[in-house]
């Protein structure tokens, strides 16, 4: 029954931690799509708007300065993504390892 324990023990860690994982990666896709479709709608907005030369140059500029912030954000998300896959990643080995047969044996 012990070895059935220790057999279990690292799954059982090893499920929670990949839970973990997938709700951090969804929660984070849901508030993308959020956000999107809500720049979307204001962007759409804008753009209806738009009567004169002017206001086309205003929309334009905008559009540019959004390009700029969401190519910045997107970096920014990237790198907390590699750092998240990073920390799952050491998670993940330190678990394997608690669960090696050399590991256990010294228990």
């Amino acid at each position: 029954m012990n070895d059935f324990n220790a057999l279990a023990e690292p799954i059982k860690k090893l499920i929670e931690l990949n839970k973990t994982q997938f709700e951090k990666l969804a929660a984070a896709q849901q508030e993308s799509a959020k956000n999107y479709i809500a720049l979307t709608e204001a962007r759409i907005k804008a753009a209806s708007t738009i009567k004169d030369p002017e206001a086309l140059k205003q929309f334009t500029t905008e559009q540019i300065e959004l390009a700029q912030s969401s190519y910045e954000k997107m970096l920014s998300d990237g790198q907390s993504l590699f750092k998240d896959a990073q920390n799952y990643n050491e998670q993940l080995l330190n678990i394997i390892k608690q669960s090696s047969p050399s590991s256990t044996d010294k228990k």
